[in-house]
């Protein structure tokens, strides 16, 4: 069997968990996602200011202006703000982007609501035809996240920022 070791295990689909990848891998950090699927449909959303303030910095709004419906007041497609920026991650050096595979939440783990500790989380991730064991330093599961994408994009980046900063979170 196979082992990987990642800084950060997020687990689930929506914006969010692109959001947590996109804002740690900023500062460095490596993150694994794994079981990512769009949750949104095709819904025309008008970015919040407080989302705007999460992707700027990201320079995520450069790499989502051509797919916008509106730039003033920017508005884009639920779906497509998804696909585009799962996009994006795939092509970055710090996300590892992993579907198509199932998890055992947690194997081994003293994670008993999901919160960070010292000695972090063990999974076993698993393929038509091959199983790995991944140990991460912390792990998220977006599962009870919000899914609207303004929703997302702020609870992700904060989520994202305690990481950073070495602050328990909980999910």
């Amino acid at each position: 069997m196979t082992n990987i070791e990642t800084p950060l295990l997020i687990i689930g689909g929506g914006p969010a968990a692109l959001i947590v990848a996109k804002v740690v891998s900023a500062a460095s950090m490596g993150s694994l996602v794994i079981g990512h699927q769009a949750l949104n449909d095709g819904q025309i959303v008008e970015l919040s200011d407080a989302s705007l303030e999460v992707l700027k910095p990201q320079g995520v709004i450069n790499i989502l202006r051509p797919y916008a419906n509106c730039i003033s007041p920017f508005s884009i497609a639920a779906d497509k703000f998804e696909q585009v920026l799962k996009h994006h991650c795939v092509v970055n050096m710090n996300i590892t982007v992993y579907d198509g595979m199932t998890i055992s939440l947690p194997v081994t783990s003293p994670i008993s609501s999901l919160s960070h500790t010292d000695q972090g989380v063990a999974v076993k991730l698993m393929d038509a035809h091959s199983e790995w064991s991944v140990n991460a330093d912390r792990m998220v599961n977006t599962a009870n996240l919000p899914q609207d994408l303004n929703g997302a994009i702020v609870e992700g980046a904060a989520i994202a920022g305690k990481i950073l900063h070495n602050l328990p979170y909980s999910i």
